[in-house]
């Protein structure tokens, strides 16, 4: 059976992920000038690649739908997971600095993007302040999200990480309007334990464990929230910061 590719036609103007991407903060005629630059390409089945590492760069995604996983291969050729991108997510921007793409990028669900070439980008930025702004704006959320992704390995449990994990998922559904307290999330808890730096085992036990508690199950692909504040307890003092 062939791939079905299914085609987004809205545009920036009435994008519901508008304030969370680039269109964030735009007059009707800088959007409309950013728009033009957009390429809304087909959708891509699971398991294909937005880009692959060392492909020459040439452009930002703005995921509208589905879910994009970020990751390289260490010198054993094991798989090293860099990140999870939700609708509302820009990929491609740690590669802003470098010629090539960092690391490979693979739908992991049907999955469809926008294409912004950085170049056109970066030129338009020049005549329009705001979307300056916003560029800046999004490059900051990935280096904060670095570092606490780095002090979440480093300084908190195996509970604590899982539980910030599942809460700042939940937190990028709610700031995109969507329900999140239930919601579906097409990662393989493999692909968490290896972000997380934990075993599946512990992954496995520690779900076990949140829903005996009822604070959320994750079955199916499809995770229910029960009990927010719980669920914050247990991801400790940077879901306070998360949340803010």
């Amino acid at each position: 059976m062939g791939n079905i590719a299914i085609h987004y036609t809205a545009n920036c103007a009435n994008c519901g992920l508008q304030r969370i991407c680039f269109a964030n903060g735009l007059h009707d005629t800088d959007l409309s000038q950013l728009d033009e630059l957009v390429n809304r390409k087909p959708s891509l089945s699971k398991g294909e690649y937005l880009f692959k590492e060392g492909e020459k760069f040439t452009s930002l995604f703005a995921v509208r739908a589905g879910a994009v996983k970020l990751f390289s291969y260490d010198h054993n050729n094991l798989e090293v997971i860099h990140g999870f991108y939700l609708p509302g997510d820009i990929v491609g921007m740690d590669s802003i600095a470098y010629q090539e793409y960092q690391f490979y990028a693979v739908a992991l669900d049907v999955t469809t993007v926008c294409e912004i070439p950085y170049g056109q980008l970066s030129d338009l930025a020049t005549q329009v302040p705001n979307l300056y702004s916003q560029i800046f704006s999004l490059m900051s959320q990935e280096i904060v999200g670095s570092r606490m992704y780095t002090s979440l390995l480093t300084q908190k449990t195996a509970e604590q990480r899982l539980a910030y994990f599942i809460w700042s998922m939940s937190l990028k559904y709610k700031s995109r309007g969507y329900l999140h307290t239930k919601f579906r999330l097409n990662i393989l808890h493999r692909d968490v334990a290896s972000y997380l730096n934990l075993t599946p085992e512990t992954v496995s036990r520690i779900l076990a464990k949140f829903n005996k508690l009822n604070v959320l199950n994750w079955k199916k692909k499809e995770i229910t929230i029960l009990n927010e504040e719980h669920l914050k307890e247990f991801a400790g003092e940077d879901a306070l910061i998360c949340s803010e």
